[in-house]
């Protein structure tokens, strides 16, 4: 056989070898592209699962806080998240990827409109309707089991998604295996049949599909920015721009992935961490600490200042703001200081986004030709400023800056801040609304306690009040001290279950039926009975607890009542230190108990304590172990019972006050006439 039949068969079995190999080749490469798309299509799935799980957070929240606070500023996430749950929970359906997913979320579908309509509707209906039992504890451990319940399908659908995708990049590393051993093979053969040949194969053939072995390698290996030389000619020049088309599709693919899962992270987050606190600096300070440094290098929050009067509502724009909050990722920002005063913006304008402060004349005209200098000097070169509007109430404004990263701020960025901003105008203004509360809860207390008694001469008084710190806490501790006769001295202290303004108001109402009702000096447990049955006449199923005592310092007597109130303490002469054994008695409000009135001899000289549960019950001790610390503390003589009071309220009163404390102390038949 002459050279030219023997070169033609081995080019048409070298031919054949490489139309096979490149065939393998190719179609590991259709399926390393079709294992792409497969993972696009899981990643997105696996963030509408994140959709649709910050929807759930969003319904617990916001039935959550209108079921404490009755605020109906909580259901705006909360009627947001009930109406498009189904829509994107059935998005989560369309892009689950296998049927097991697909039962998975269809189960989370209808866990979560079980949640809405069986359980959340219900209960917000409940708490707007002032059904006691929308506050339960069986309807909260019911939301949580059902709430909980969705979250381990949440994380059961996660957890497979991550396996289907390991294991289509698995699939991928293999595709990519074949595609070599294909080319391999081929090129073996090739070299086998004819030597003549091999430099040609070699140039043309082996060179190339090895450098597309090595990019598709690379790829599957996560390599996005590998490329191909176009040089080749042929099929080769088109498997290289095809590898090099598909890194690029693929580059850019996990690019918007990233992102756009750092958007879902950022604002997940601001959801979370926003509004921890009921106070509107420290809500300021938790936005610029989510926003710097991962959204902006600098941030800025200024309040307008009707919103820090709390005593003033903030009514109107208010033309000036005070710098509350100020963050960056370096100390020395030529940006006004906290507690500087700004002018605010007035007017109807939105969100504002300058992607250049150098191109922007605009801006640096209404910051001045020194200022803008300043700023552009230290390398601010992007703006973003968003006002905080709640309720259509201008209340303040973020800043937002970037310096030390170079890329500006964008249209999708500026979406993500106001979306920021509106949940952090609603955490402010709830905190705002929270202080106003306490305030008004804590003036009318006090105005209803006794500011000074003048007790008879043979007996001394100290007495203490303390708020509770969270505005939900404050309302009915009262203490009150009435002279019956020239020698002869009622005592009483009390608790109306229930916080805030009505308990308050509640209090002035017992106090004053109290001091009606000691004028006829009745026996302890006869005016309890009395002042039971006038608790029954108000509006409202209201319980209280109330210690009631009259002490005679001729007699050396005391004669006492309790109605479900902590016992008080007594301090002998000698210094000894001991809680008063009597009947507890059932907590006013209840009707049909009867009381029990006890006499204890007192000395000239003994004291008695009287407090409210604040003092002595917290979440973190027990009960009987605050008691003996209380009595260890009023062991021995005190010749300044101002002095005791400050010691009890210093050494037991919790920090911060988990609720009100009224305290009273009385030293009987003292020797010296005050």
């Amino acid at each position: 056989m002459g050279l030219v039949p023997l070169t033609a068969v081995a080019g048409g079995l070298l031919v054949l070898l490489i139309g096979l190999a490149f065939t393998m080749l190719l179609w590991s490469i259709i399926g390393l592209g079709e294992s792409t798309a497969a993972d696009r299509h899981a990643q997105a799935a696996l963030a509408q699962a994140r959709t649709v799980e910050g929807l759930i957070v969003d319904l617990e929240t916001g039935q959550r806080g209108f079921v404490i606070t009755g605020e109906k500023q909580f259901l705006e996430p909360w009627q947001t998240a009930r109406t498009t749950f189904s829509g994107q929970a059935q998005q989560l359906v369309h892009l689950s990827t296998t049927p097991g997913q697909r039962t998975l979320a269809q189960h989370i579908k209808q866990a979560g409109e079980s949640l809405i309509h069986d359980y959340s509707i219900p209960l917000v209906a409940a708490a707007g309707r002032g059904d006691p039992r929308a506050h339960g504890v069986a309807a909260t451990l019911e939301g949580k089991r059902r709430v909980d319940a969705l979250r381990k399908q949440f994380d059961q659908y996660d957890s497979t998604q991550q396996t289907l995708i390991a294991a289509r990049e698995s699939a991928a590393n293999a595709d990519a295996r074949e595609a070599v051993a294909a080319a391999s093979i081929g090129l073996a053969g090739s070299m086998l049949l004819i030597a003549t040949f091999a430099g040609y194969v070699i140039r043309a053939v082996v060179w190339p599909v090895r450098r597309a072995a090595g990019v598709a390698s690379r790829l599957a290996g996560g390599d996005l920015s590998v490329r191909m030389p176009e040089t080749g000619r042929g099929e080769i020049g088109q498997l290289g721009t095809a590898f090099n088309t598909m890194a690029r599709s693929l580059e850019e693919s996990r690019e918007q992935a990233r992102h756009a899962r750092n958007r879902l992270e950022l604002l997940y987050e601001a959801g979370v961490v926003i509004g921890t606190t009921l106070d509107a600096k420290q809500t300021a300070q938790e936005l610029v600490r989510v926003l710097v440094p991962r959204f902006a290098d600098f941030g800025t929050v200024d309040l307008a200042l009707p919103v820090l009067l709390v005593d003033e509502p903030p009514a109107g724009h208010g033309a000036w703001a005070r710098r509350v909050a100020l963050g960056g990722v370096r100390d020395d920002p030529p940006l006004d200081p906290v507690d500087s005063q700004i002018a605010l913006a007035t007017g109807s304008a939105g969100a504002t986004l300058v992607p250049d402060l150098r191109a922007s004349p605009v801006w640096q005209a209404r910051h001045g030709g020194d200022q803008a200098r300043t700023l552009l000097d230290y390398g601010m070169h992007s703006l973003i400023t968003v006002p905080l509007y709640s309720r259509r109430t201008l209340v303040g404004a973020i800043g937002l800056w970037r310096a030390e990263n170079p890329s500006p701020f964008g249209e999708d960025e500026l979406s993500d801040a106001e979306e920021i901003a509106a949940k952090a105008a609603v955490a402010i203004d709830n905190a705002l609304s929270y202080a106003r509360e306490h305030d008004t809860a804590l003036t009318l207390q006090r105005s209803m306690l006794p500011r000074s008694f003048n007790p008879p001469g043979r007996i001394e008084i100290a007495h203490r009040y303390l708020p509770a710190s969270d505005a939900s806490e404050v309302g009915g501790d009262w203490y009150d001290v009435v002279a019956v006769a020239p020698d002869k001295t009622a005592l009483a202290i009390g608790d109306v279950m229930g916080h805030g303004i009505p308990a308050a108001a509640v209090m002035g109402q017992m106090r004053s039926t109290l001091r009606a009702l000691v004028r006829l000096d009745l026996p302890p447990d006869q005016l309890l009975h009395h002042l039971d049955q006038t608790m029954q006449d108000l509006d409202g199923p209201i319980l209280a607890t109330c210690l009631y005592g009259v002490c005679d310092a001729e007699a050396n007597r005391c004669r006492i009542a309790r109605a479900g109130h902590p016992p008080p303490a007594l301090i002998t002469p000698d210094g000894t230190a001991r809680l008063v054994d009597l009947p507890p008695g059932a907590p006013l409000g209840i009707g049909g108990i009867s009381y029990t009135t006890t006499e204890i001899p007192v000395a000239p000289g003994t004291v008695l304590v009287l407090y409210t549960d604040g003092l002595v019950e917290t979440r973190d001790h027990d009960l009987d172990e605050r008691l003996e610390e209380l009595t260890r503390l009023l062991a021995g003589t005190h010749p300044s019972l101002d002095e005791l009071a400050d010691t009890l309220i210093n050494r037991l009163a919790p920090t911060p006050a988990q609720d009100d404390i009224a305290l009273l102390i009385a030293r009987v038949g003292t020797s010296t006439p005050r």
